[in-house]
């Protein structure tokens, strides 16, 4: 391994381990009090940040989590839930604490169906046992039918807020949406804003839907939800305002992170489960896949890590709790036999973005990834990086020609001839219909206020501020660029630091390899434009 390689991981294993170290000597905070001996219930928990929270609750000594889940590909609840806590993010959580799963209840349910498809047992259960509840589910396809999108993301929240209107001891409700809900403004404040359309009639609309005209809607949505940009972020923009009306009633927060990507340092660094956004930019990149994106390089791009984002949550909970716990009447305070009227409590917004504090440009992350992933080179890349940037949508286009679709036609068409399935073309339809959907967020410019992000960060005690980090102000890029993309590299390509060597040696091969095919095309394409020319009259000799 080369010797600056051998330094950081040293550096970074021994950062790592001072974390761990400071963590374990504190005992109690004001946050972990808080969630101690807790009911947690959590939606989402099987995805990206949901299973981070699931292991920070546990390892800050929650009495028990309800976990919703639902069957998927084929795989029942339990065996979803098994695969679940096999995942490496639970590795430290097992040895500190084996029976951990003790602690963990599984409930059936679908977001996409009335009442979360919950049976009237598990919502009995849920109301008189639940005190916290975090929500974390949706549908995140931003190319999903208008008609789920609203079922899973707007019907589920407001069914889910139904019961927990009821939950007998409810302390807080924290909804987690995105700092793009609202992308058709410029600036992005800490509040509420005017949702695209009703959202009770939206939901009243799609259970109303035949198949004829769920497949009209299918075939203009891009009209219907102008100028949302995706089904995603519109049905994110009518959730919310699910949520403000029932936080007139309810202690809830709303955490809105901007493109979470994987973790800076807990449970383990650099870890992530998904190629969404960045990540699948990335990995692509690294991979040899896109060699040309449409994108503005000088635009910040508004990145968090993920345990970040899962710190703040925890954080932001903690403080509605605090600023809200008197806002709600115990079923038995009573005057004159009627409830007694209290103060409606506001429900306050946290911009988890990075902008503001600590930004970074695409460009700054393309150098930082280029460079890091000189070291670590995925085995299984289909070529080297020679990645390429434009902001003008019809040289994308010409470039897309050049440097993805003819390559794909040779392979292919070299794949059929030994007798092979051709594959890189549907690759790389995949491939553009990804960077057609990222490439409003990537061009776009967006200014978010986090005053109430700032504020929460200041009133965290210095032990938490230890064992909840969400400043994202001490984060170096440079630092966790390193750590991310071996993440990548790890968790996602799956190739172990046992083949690095390998690796590397097969990237330099490839390079030479790379340099004498760019010769030669380049060269046929000269010779082209030459006999073009002279056959027009244009050369004269």
């Amino acid at each position: 391994m080369h010797a600056t390689d051998a330094r950081a991981n040293e550096e970074m294993g021994h950062n790592n381990e001072l974390t761990m170290t400071e963590e374990r000597k504190i005992t109690t905070t004001p946050v972990m009090e808080f969630y101690r001996d807790k009911c947690v219930l959590i939606t989402g928990g099987t995805g990206f940040i949901g299973r981070l929270l699931i292991e920070k609750l546990l390892r800050i000594n929650v009495r028990q989590i309800i976990l919703l889940s639902r069957p998927k590909k084929g795989k029942t609840v339990q065996e979803r839930c098994d695969d679940l806590f096999s995942s490496i993010v639970f590795m430290n959580l097992k040895k500190d604490y084996p029976t951990f799963i003790e602690r963990v209840k599984l409930v059936d349910a679908d977001l996409q169906y009335p009442s979360l498809g919950l049976s009237d047992e598990s919502i009995e259960y849920i109301i008189n046992n639940a005190q916290i509840v975090l929500h974390a589910a949706s549908d995140v396809r931003f190319d999903q039918a208008l008609k789920k999108a609203i079922e899973v993301n707007v019907r589920g929240t407001r069914d889910l807020l139904r019961i927990a209107e009821k939950i007998v001891n409810l302390e807080l409700f924290v909804y987690i949406s995105t700092a793009y809900s609202n992308c058709p403004q410029g600036l992005i404040k800490e509040q509420f804003y005017t949702p695209p359309s009703e959202p009770e009639k939206m939901i009243q609309l799609v259970e109303a839907m035949d198949e004829r005209f769920e497949e009209h809607i299918n075939k203009t949505v891009n009209d219907f939800i102008h100028p949302w940009p995706n089904t995603y972020v519109y049905t994110k923009a009518l959730t919310e305002d699910v949520v403000r009306q029932y936080g007139e009633l309810l202690p809830i927060a709303v955490v809105r992170p901007s493109i979470v990507i994987a973790t800076n340092e807990e449970p383990i660094s650099g870890w992530t489960d998904n190629i969404y956004g960045l990540n699948g930019v990335i990995a692509g990149i690294a991979l040899g896949i896109i060699r040309i994106m449409h994108v503005d390089d000088n635009n910040k791009a508004d990145i968090i890590p993920a345990d970040i984002v899962v710190n703040a949550v925890l954080a932001a909970g903690w403080q509605t709790y605090v600023e809200r716990k008197h806002d709600r009447p115990l079923p038995e305070a009573k005057a004159n036999g009627e409830p007694k009227e209290v103060a409606k409590p506001r429900t306050k917004i946290y911009n988890c973005v990075t902008g503001n504090d600590n930004p970074i440009s695409y460009q700054k992350i393309y150098e930082l990834s280029i460079e890091v992933g000189k070291h670590c080179p995925p085995k299984k890349s289909l070529w080297v990086v020679c990645h390429n940037t434009t902001t003008n949508k019809y040289l994308y286009e010409f470039y897309k020609l050049i440097y993805h679709l003819l390559p794909a036609l040779l392979i292919d068409t070299y794949l059929r001839v030994i007798r092979r399935t051709p594959r890189v073309m549907d690759l790389y339809r995949k491939v553009h219909k990804f960077a057609t959907v990222i490439a409003y967020f990537a061009n776009g410019r967006w200014s978010f206020e986090n005053d109430n992000m700032k504020s929460l960060r200041d009133k965290l005690s210095p032990d938490d501020q230890i064992m909840f980090p969400c400043n994202i102000k001490k984060i170096e890029w440079a630092d966790y660029f390193w750590t991310y993309i071996h993440g990548l590299r790890k968790h996602i390509a799956n190739e172990p630091l046992e083949n690095l060597d390998e690796a590397i040696k097969r990237h330099k091969q490839m390079r030479i390899v790379h340099y004498f095919i760019l010769a030669a095309y380049y060269s046929l394409w000269a010779l082209l434009v030459f006999y073009l020319c002279k056959a027009v009259g244009m050369l004269v000799f």
